[in-house]
């Protein structure tokens, strides 16, 4: 309560100004501590759900807490104060109310990790950007930001991430404006990629709530996860009231919304009389989620999880697509633009319908007479002067009312003695008559109840008949939009052998081809597709880019001008196209391609890549004055754009802190690189790669990043671009050679002709092929893989995780049990700390036979000083229980802390009276 009481007390030591006010400082907040991520590499191929390479995996949580205190940026006007922190994930912590002092979203006063997140540790707070994944790669850790103020007056703050799974990219842009209570989220998606990939959009704001907090949400029915059944709301078929969040007494409730085609929703606690209300036009945001923990033993537990003052909070979820089962794919350069707002609510009783204009809560109550007395209740999200305020009963006026409304004051009326028959609506206009809000009670845009069926729905999956294409490219799309391309892959090889001549499933398992990095598979598939189809533009762009990766520029360029002929491929395959005249040196060709095939900012594909390379080009060319003016016209629609920046920076106007901002994520220095090097500009890769960056502070980091001047790949990229320019890059590989492979996971395609060039030079570098054989595993390319990992490790026995990951490649991709057991066995002398040696010894050693006995002396080799994480702790736990020592086994759960993870039954020890056999 006191961190409560300290940060409200700082929110409202300004003065009021008509001048949205934006600024950048710090919050201090208890925070879960945090060990190191673990050193494995989380490959997809033995991933079910959650495909994390190349990020680590954030497990290692701890039971202390510490306080920290994160970079925040603040919005403010004369109603709302907001708190946006970039260092964990662009949240927005929380808007407080100023008009009543309450926040909005869930302003939890300790950070406590658990293991929900999409890598692991997540905390419960504010609101949370999910793209394209739910409880994203990113959510508690650093993303890109900027802040601004607009000449009307307005501010904005600006958050966004391009990740390392994908390279795809989320910006919000969060703007107050004067005299308006209104939050406005300006959110665009983009695929700055070369290939098409999965996404979903879920806006998650927590909510703090009480057991008499009410759910509004407009709609008479819900759906489970996978719509599998459908639900009546509020009441629902045991007859429990879910709106109450005390009626949360079966578990968790996590319901899509069904058959309402309203924009708005929210929560509102009586507890504080005061609540929020979330707002989208439906034809942009259609999907709308509640979820809550229950009010049930177990939904209490997480409550103790989750924070310090065992408060509870709901989830107010707004999402692109049906479910969040449901993804789409988002095609090279394609972008989606669109808008939400949030407002507060105060003082009002309830929340029936909510537009940009205010937000209008209508309710009968009986009196203690036996008659019906009607509420009408508004807020206004700004002034309205002179308003015209009705209520009528049918067409019939039963109350008018003139009078100037402001977000400081609710404006409520009551009507005495209503019959009971009959509907009321409330109507506010504007001083020109013009409707601002308009309510008539129960009416909503809902499917008729007659046509909703309530119950199990009925569902079909795609057969396994590798003879039937229809289903195996189902399957395989299923597999992709989940994730799973290894999977899908599988899918479409084995449909392939069964029918060879598919045209379907030859263009399917090429195009995905090119995204495992098959790039000749891809090549020849593509070709047999091409010479049956020569106007399919996705074909021809698709084994371009193979083609390119090949090092065939020639074919790679007649493939990108024939995609870009075709208008669906314009700018995907122009832009390509472009580049790969840029890096033959031709670049008035290039600058003539881009302006023809880069669209205008308003369409439906992104310009930022063309501007990006523009800029780059013009500069290059020598074009400086209008180089610089077109970096800073992008820079205000892309206002987080590092690329644009750094070229700013070369142009003579760097921007501030620029260098440290890079330094914080070596994979930002590799991002730039790798552009530079697809326009040929490798002298300004090389000042990239040669700079000397400043430390940066470890909360502007991901856990484990390694420093800019001790990253292997930077080093060996620095290598390739000095022989690129015709200069020795051996003293680069030589260094690359000697630094620490710790949290080393490359994952770009770019990456293979840079290590291929170093072993070209000394076939002798362990790191080198340690780092392709991680490469090729990454995508499934596993033979090649084990290759590499064996040369690595008969050249250099010292390398970490090297003997964990070849280990398990034997154990669970060959079946080989006795040599994973042999490797595992050497990685215990280099490798000691290393959870995964044991964990997989431990299931070598249980496929070879061996004891409970010999499986327990194996696991108690684990330094006792180290993190033992969850999984390692339960197949510990294990071989003491099935070794006859449950006591043992409870005194090692006694010993370490196991934060929660979702979906996870908590390791307990027994309550058994136990008595050990040893």
């Amino acid at each position: 309560m006191r961190f409560l009481a300290e940060l409200l007390l700082c929110l409202f030591v300004s003065e009021l100004h008509a001048q949205v006010r934006v600024w950048e400082g710090h919050l201090s907040i208890p925070t879960s501590d945090e060990g190191s991520p673990d050193a494995n590499p989380p490959f997809d191929i033995y991933a079910k759900d959650r495909f994390n390479y190349p990020y680590t995996v954030r497990e290692n949580v701890h039971g202390t807490e510490s306080v920290q205190a994160w970079r925040a940026v603040f919005l403010e006007n004369e109603y709302l104060k907001c708190i946006v922190l970039p260092d964990l994930g662009g949240h927005v912590y929380t808007c407080i109310d100023k008009i009543n002092g309450q926040p909005m979203f869930y302003a939890n006063p300790t950070l406590k990790k658990a293991l929900i997140g999409y890598r692991g540790a997540w905390a419960a707070f504010g609101i949370e950007f999910n793209f394209p994944v739910s409880h994203n790669w990113v959510s508690l850790s650093p993303v890109d930001y900027a802040y601004t103020s607009a000449p009307d007056g307005s501010a904005s703050i600006t958050v966004g991430n391009r990740d390392r799974v994908y390279g795809m990219e989320w910006t919000v842009q969060l703007t107050l404006r004067p005299g308006s209570t209104v939050l406005e989220e300006r959110v665009t998606l983009a695929n700055p990629s070369n290939v098409r990939h999965r996404f979903y959009w879920w806006n998650n704001a927590g909510v703090r709530v009480w057991d008499d907090s009410k759910i509004w949400y407009p709609m008479q029915f819900t759906a489970s996860h996978g719509f599998t059944n459908i639900d009546t709301w509020p009441v629902n078929s045991k007859g429990m009231d879910l709106s109450v969040i005390a009626n949360h007494k079966d578990g968790p409730v996590s319901r899509f919304i069904y058959g309402s085609r309203e924009p708005f929703m929210g929560i509102y606690n009586p507890h504080t009389n005061a609540g929020v209300v979330h707002y989208a036009e439906y034809e942009d945001l259609p999907a709308k989620k509640i979820w809550s923990w229950g009010t049930d033993a177990d939904g209490l537990a997480w409550r103790k999880v989750l924070s310090d003052n065992d408060s509870a909070y709901a989830e107010v979820q707004a999402g692109l697509f049906r479910n969040q089962e449901t993804y789409g794919f988002l095609q090279p350069q394609q972008v989606i633009r669109f808008s939400e707002f949030w407002m507060p609510v105060r003082d009002i009783g309830g929340i029936s319908r909510a537009n940009l204009n205010g937000i209008v809560w209508i309710a009968r109550k009986p009196g203690a007479d036996g008659k019906t007395a009607l509420t009408a209740a508004f807020n206004a999200n700004s002034d309205i002067p002179n308003a015209h305020i009705r209520i009528l009963n049918g067409n019939n006026p039963v109350y008018e009312e003139k009078a100037s409304l402001s977000p400081a004051k609710a404006w409520s009326h009551q009507i005495n003695d209503i019959p009971s028959s009959g509907k009321y609506t409330f109507v506010v206009e504007d001083s020109n008559h013009r409707v601002l809000l308009k309510h008539t009670e129960g009416e909503y845009d809902w499917t008729p109840r007659d046509q909703v069926h309530v119950g199990p729905q009925s569902t079909t999956a795609p057969s396994t008949n590798p003879h039937d294409t229809s289903d195996v490219l189902e399957r395989g799309r299923n597999d992709e939009l989940q994730g799973n391309l290894i999977a899908a892959w599988n899918d479409y090889n084995e449909g392939f052998a069964a029918t060879p001549a598919s045209f379907d499933l030859l263009k399917a398992q090429g195009r995905l081809d090119v995204n495992l990095f098959r790039f000749d598979e891809a090549s020849k598939l593509l070709k047999s597709v091409e010479d049956r189809a020569t106007w399919d533009a996705e074909t021809r762009y698709y084994r371009g880019i193979a083609e390119e990766q090949l090092g065939h520029s020639r074919e790679a360029r007649i493939e990108f001008e024939a995609a870009y002929r075709d208008p669906s491929y314009r700018t995907a395959g122009g832009l390509l196209l472009a580049e790969l005249l840029a890096s033959e040196h031709d670049v008035n060709e290039a600058l003539t391609v881009l302006a023809k095939a880069c669209p205008d900012v308003a369409v439906s594909f992104s310009t930022q890549r063309c501007v990006e390379d523009n800029v780059a080009l013009e500069r290059a060319s020598g074009n400086s004055d209008h180089a610089r003016k077109l970096a800073l016209a992008s820079l205000a629609t892309y206002p987080t754009n590092a690329f644009l920046k750094n070229e700013l920076s070369i142009l003579g106007s760097p921007t501030q802190g620029f260098d440290e901002y890079l330094s914080a994520d070596p994979n930002r220095i590799l991002g730039l690189v790798v552009q530079y090097n697809r326009l040929g500009l490798y002298s300004d890769s090389l000042a990239l790669l040669s700079r000397s960056y400043p430390q940066a502070p470890a909360l502007e980091s991901e856990p484990g990043t390694a420093p800019p001047g001790k990253n292997p790949l930077l080093a060996y990229y620095r290598g390739f671009c000095r022989e690129q320019l015709g200069k020795s890059g051996k003293q680069d590989d030589e260094a690359a050679s000697h630094m620490s492979l710790r949290f080393i996971f490359p994952g770009q395609a770019e990456t293979i002709p840079v290590l291929q060039a170093a072993l070209a030079a000394n076939a002798s570098d362990a790191s080198a092929h340690f780092l392709l054989g991680t490469l090729w595993f990454s995508k499934g390319i596993v033979d090649p893989a084990i290759e590499e990992w064996r040369r690595a490790a008969s050249l250099r026995s010292d390398i970490p995780t090297l003997d964990a990951n070849l280990g398990r490649a034997l154990l669970d991709i060959k079946h080989d049990p006795e040599e994973a057991a042999q490797v595992f066995t050497h990685g215990f002398s280099v490798d000691a700390s290393n959870p995964a040696l044991y964990v997989g010894m431990g299931r070598a050693m249980k496929q070879l036979g061996k004891s409970p006995a010999e499986r327990v002396a194996m696991f108690e080799r684990f330094p006792a000083h180290a993190d033992m994480p969850a999984e390692l702790v339960r197949a510990f736990v294990d071989a003491y229980e099935e070794n006859g020592q449950p006591n043992k086994a409870d005194a090692l759960l006694a010993e370490h802390f196991l934060p929660r993870k979702e979906g996870a039954a908590p390791l307990q020890p027994s309550t058994a009276t136990k008595v050990d056999k040893h």
